[in-house]
């Protein structure tokens, strides 16, 4: 099969040699046979063939996912587990280490080792997969590695748009002329922007400088939070998205944009998409700081929720990528934009909720699973995800020193979680 890149593939892609990865990390309790990782990351190529796959470009320079046969075997690094942080230095050099474009696979393993524990990470390139492909991988990976006659069926895949977007919308004339204009609005607006941005002596952030900080709730600290956004009927996401925001501007004070990008899984509203579909990217919604705000927590975010309703609401993924589709010539304008113009917000912040991983196996089990990390190489890095597992809310939150010193990222989530703390504990009687 060879199928070119959706446009926001193609934005995932760069130009090819800038790392733009995913990194998903579990830690496991009890041992892990080595001869089952052969079988369990060939049994993986063979549900899913995006993982065959290697990127090759056509004379325009139009980059192509194609299938290889024989598979390019997935690789296994194999390291020495020396301390409960191993597994966040491993994540920055993955975060770093180019793929094979030309060869392929887009995903390597790593098998963090020792007697009582192992780290275990996925990495792969975001332009083939998003959080939630991530997740199929990881779960069914795990399966077959604790019972290799395990199995885990087959994924389907797409060719072209009309596997993904129904023929009565794909083919519907006011549709095509809407997704028209708005790609052409798209492709103008970024040529005429994308003249007023310097490259010249701007230096951007390096992989080196790039760094992760994690961190958990409690089981009974992760129980109140959830109860009392119930009890005010807004969603977590919304709760910690605005959280961040305010201790982003009371730490970063003037630099502070007040505003976030939150992605929304495609799954939810494109039912072609499977829950172990591999895809690329998502829907997005945006978050921003209300120039005037209430005292009360709770109260300002009940405000933002109904604006991220209304904004869900709208959301419509077949006149979405029908529109980008047609934006394929603003590749370069785009990627020009998010890689040297001044950042317009703050953070990207992502709750992919409750993680539906089984934590006991038959000779290992689950001790945490670590929110995944991406990164990759546009102006601001600055990435916050949060996952629960086993009623635990764990976050990671990624930057770079260049781009913002992590002692301010330090004091950022310090900010979040007080004022998290403090407004749900006030808010917990009753509930």
């Amino acid at each position: 099969m060879k199928r070119k890149l959706l446009f926001l593939e193609r934005v995932l892609y760069g130009n090819g040699s800038e790392p733009f990865h995913g990194v998903f990390s579990v830690k496991i309790a009890g041992k892990i046979v080595p001869e089952n990782f052969p079988l369990a990351l060939k049994k993986l190529q063979a549900k899913y063939p995006a993982l065959t796959a290697c990127i090759e470009e056509d004379e325009k320079g139009d980059p192509y996912f194609v299938q290889q046969s024989p598979a390019p075997e997935i690789p296994l690094r194999i390291v020495a587990r020396l301390s409960d942080q191993d597994w966040i230095d491993e994540s920055r050099y993955e975060w770093a280490t180019s793929f094979q474009i030309k060869t392929g696979p887009l995903l390597r393993v790593v098998w963090i080792r020792s007697e009582e524990a192992s780290d275990l990470i996925l990495a792969f390139h975001h332009c083939m997969c998003d959080g939630g492909s991530g997740m199929a991988l990881l779960t069914d990976l795990l399966a077959v590695l604790d019972n290799t006659d395990h199995e885990i069926g087959t994924s389907s895949t797409f060719s072209s748009l009309a596997d993904l977007i129904p023929a009565e919308i794909l083919n519907d004339r006011r549709k095509k002329i809407k997704a028209g204009f708005s790609s052409g609005l798209v492709n103008a607006s970024l040529a005429v922007m994308s003249r007023f941005i310097s490259t010249k002596n701007k230096v951007l952030p390096q992989r080196a400088s790039d760094y992760l900080i994690s961190w958990k709730l409690s089981q009974e600290e992760s129980s109140a939070l959830f109860a009392v956004c119930k009890k005010h009927q807004v969603t977590v996401n919304t709760a910690l998205c605005l959280a961040f925001l305010e201790a982003f501007k009371r730490i970063n004070k003037t630099a502070a944009h007040g505003k976030a990008i939150c992605p929304v899984d495609i799954r939810r509203y494109m039912p072609e998409v499977k829950r172990d579909t591999i895809f690329a990217f998502g829907l997005a919604m945006n978050m921003q700081l209300a120039k005037k705000s209430a005292t009360d927590f709770w109260v300002n975010v009940q405000k933002q929720q109904v604006l991220i309703s209304k904004q869900m609401d709208k959301l419509n993924p077949y006149e979405f990528i029908m529109g980008m589709e047609g934006s394929h010539k603003a590749i370069r304008p785009l990627i020009k934009f998010l890689t040297y113009a001044k950042a317009g917000n703050d953070f990207m912040f992502s709750n992919m909720g409750r993680l539906d991983i089984p934590s006991g196996y038959r000779t290992f089990s689950i001790e945490t699973v670590y929110s995944p990390t991406v990164i990759g190489p546009f102006g601001n890095p600055t990435t916050i995800i949060t996952t629960t597992f086993n009623k635990q809310m764990d976050f990671s939150f990624v930057s770079n020193e260049m781009f913002m010193a992590r002692e301010n990222a330090v004091k950022i989530k310090q900010e979040a979680m007080k004022l998290m703390f403090e407004a749900f504990v006030a808010n917990t009687v009753g509930v």
